[in-house]
């Protein structure tokens, strides 16, 4: 390999790092994460062949190897997802070099553009979306021995890549069906070297770029074959007969299928180096800005003197002889790396547009993935033909910024998730030794919406019941469920079941039997709401608000040792806090352990905590109340009374506190003239 080639993979690999690898050892599990690792654990590697047997079985091989090497430990997921992403992009450098040979500087900035696309958003979900990164490396890899096949001189080197290239893209296919897109960028490529042969007739460049394609339509033609007539898809989403036959049925599906082409075209080439650093950059903390614009600036300084000490003199060469009116391949070329662009692009939107999806920022920039190989090439082509050379490193370098910035707010978001979820977690484990098999868990995280309910029952299970299971499907001990429409409903009317099988996951979810937690902040503390008295803020949502008196607190074993989340998945015990008092105390409560809530408190103010929430001074109001310490009582109720609301609810739970309870008639008399007056 050429020095110049050394020195872009270099580049490729260096800077790539900077944009996803300096807070990977931060994030931990997101989303789909949850139930992925919850699988695995329980039912073992092999168990991924049911997770996936439904939709995309391939993905299961993927999973198995990685499962069975790095086990629970989140951060040796992203290194792999980062070495996939770096990969594809070599992979990507590599045919744009055996296409435009002469074209280093061009074909450097356009794989570097590809291996940091700023709108792809998911590289932090790494555990779930292996799958993806991998899927995307498989694909360019394969276009890139389809390339080097066509361009070997010799029979056995031909076969050799033809045979990796087709292996590859089956490869990639087993992941995701839906980057079948690539194809068109393949088949572009082959039809991109039959023209430049030397043959004049514009016939037998077709006829050899038909010839030429023949073993390589394999890919396409053997996947499809297995998918449409072998494989019934269980989701429809991914049921491509269904999917396309919804054009049939409607008139105006073609039409969307249009708007939405033209909108996502526009998405990936243009917003996608917008949008994205808008909505997860700028917001940031100080701080976390000029953190953020620091690494930024550092990989784009890397860029400009890498650029400058290697590859850009190219560029000056080959800038100065395209200006020369006599010579024409460089217009010839740029007109073909624009139209290699729009093919690229388009077929890489087509089958989402085709399954009836579309992008959108940043809930689907997964789809983003294949289309992004098109999106950047005109930004490259763009700059090599700016005729300041100072003027094209500073934009291919404030490009590298863009995307090495929202790569950095992406990440920091993802372990600002990361942190609030193990927080929330670890408080339920202080507070709760052990859980009620059967019992549907309701819980809300401080500023993080749960769209799913594995988000609550994945945690839920991996603490307390993460027992080994041989069994197919898989018993889900703590189900859980989302606070729908339908869900608060029947939890109101006390009654209804629900046993969904999802993914080789069983659940019996019993709406008369919940449990509810709320975080309302991150700067409270995980409250068990019991269900006789529910301690509520007015910041909590209105649908808790409905279903807090139907939460059964004695689901709650009060009994036994407390049980500690395993460090590789909620990392280690935060420090022990006013939130770690605060749930001490309400468990004593639970317990009726009433004289260690007093002691508790004066440990913990000794240390300097304090509760931000007014709400989390009720256990020792009470445990005041029991004793019959009334001036405690008095400084304690002007903590946890802060406005009207939370002084109705104070009288309410007292009231109510005061008749289950034998308590002095002093502090009777306090509770009504004091808290309910």
């Amino acid at each position: 390999m050429q020095k110049k080639n050394w020195l872009g993979v270099s580049i490729l690999l260096v800077i790539s790092a900077i944009a996803y690898l300096p807070l990977a050892h931060k994030m931990g599990y997101l989303n789909d994460d949850w139930y992925l690792m919850y699988d695995g654990l329980v039912g073992g590697a092999n168990f991924f062949h049911e997770v996936f047997r439904g939709d995309r079985p391939g993905r299961a091989l993927a999973m198995i190897p990685l499962f069975s090497i790095f086990g629970v430990e989140s951060y040796y997921y992203h290194l792999s997802a980062y070495l996939f992403r770096f990969l594809g992009g070599l992979c990507l450098y590599w045919t744009l070099q055996m296409l435009w040979e002469k074209k280093q500087f061009s074909n450097l900035i356009t794989a570097l553009f590809f291996t940091v696309y700023p709108g792809f958003l998911s590289q932090s979900n790494a555990i779930d979306y292996q799958s993806h990164i991998l899927g995307l490396f498989l694909a360019v890899a394969s276009v890139a021995f389809t390339v080097k096949s066509i361009l070997s001189a010799g029979k056995g080197p031909r076969i050799f890549y033809a045979i990796a290239s087709i292996l590859t893209g089956w490869g990639y296919l087993s992941q995701m069906e839906y980057f079948i897109g690539i194809e068109a960028f393949r088949f572009a490529c082959i039809f991109l070297l039959m023209w430049k042969t030397q043959t004049k007739s514009v016939r037998e460049k077709f006829q050899k770029a038909a010839l030429a394609s023949l073993p390589f339509l394999l890919v396409a033609a053997g996947f499809l074959t297995w998918r449409l007539f072998f494989f019934t898809s269980e989701r429809r989403a991914t049921d491509l007969s269904l999917q396309i036959s919804l054009l049939f049925s409607d008139p105006l599906t073609g039409l969307w299928w249009l708007n939405y082409l033209i909108q996502d075209i526009f998405t990936v080439s243009a917003l996608a180096w917008t949008l994205p650093v808008y909505l997860f950059a700028f917001p940031l903390r100080l701080r976390d800005v000029w953190m953020g614009f620091g690494i930024a600036a550092f990989a784009a300084a890397l860029l400009v003197v890498a650029l400058h000490w290697g590859v850009e003199n190219d560029s000056d060469t080959e800038s100065g002889s395209r200006r020369r009116p006599e010579r024409v391949e460089g217009s010839s070329e740029r007109r073909e790396r624009l139209w290699m662009a729009l093919i690229a692009i388009t077929g890489g939107l087509l089958p989402i547009i085709f399954a009836n999806r579309h992008v959108t920022l940043p809930d689907y920039s997964r789809y983003t993935l294949i289309a992004s190989i098109g999106a950047v090439i005109p930004l490259a082509v763009l700059i090599e033909n700016l005729s300041s050379r100072t003027l094209r490193m500073t934009l291919a370098g404030f490009l590298v910024g863009i995307a090495v910035m929202t790569h950095y707010g992406n990440s920091l978001k993802a372990v600002n998730e990361t942190d609030a979820t193990r927080n929330f977690w670890w408080q339920v484990a202080w507070r709760a030794p052990q859980i009620k098999a059967g019992t549907t868990l309701i819980a809300s995280y401080p500023g993080s919406p749960l769209s799913e309910d594995y988000f609550v029952w994945g945690p839920a299970n991996l603490i307390y019941y993460p027992e080994k299971q041989n069994t197919i499907p898989i018993q889900v001990k703590l189900p859980a469920a989302i606070l729908s429409d339908d869900a608060v409903l029947q939890i109101i009317t006390n009654g209804g079941m629900e046993t969904p099988l999802r993914r080789g996951n069983y659940l019996e979810r019993d709406f008369s039997n919940v449990l509810v937690m709320i975080q309302t902040s991150s700067n409270s503390c995980v409250r068990f709401i019991n269900g006789d008295a529910p301690e509520l803020s007015r910041y909590d949502q209105h649908r808790l608000l409905l279903v807090a008196p139907h939460s059964r607190l004695d689901n709650v074993v009060t009994e036994g040792d407390l049980t500690t989340p395993p460090a590789g998945v909620f990392g280690e015990e935060p420090e022990r806090g006013w939130c770690y008092t605060y749930q001490k105390a309400d468990l004593a409560r639970q317990r009726g352990d009433w004289e260690q809530i007093p002691d508790l408190l004066k440990e913990a103010l000794d240390e300097g905590y304090y509760p931000e929430d007014g709400l989390e001074w009720m256990p020792f109001l009470q445990a005041n109340a029991i004793l019959g310490d009334l001036d405690k009582m008095r400084s304690t109720t002007k903590l946890v009374i802060t406005d009207k609301f939370q002084r109705l609810q104070a009288c309410d739970i007292m009231t109510d506190f005061m008749n289950k309870e034998t308590l002095d008639d002093a502090v009777d008399d306090f509770i009504q003239k004091k808290i309910c007056e």
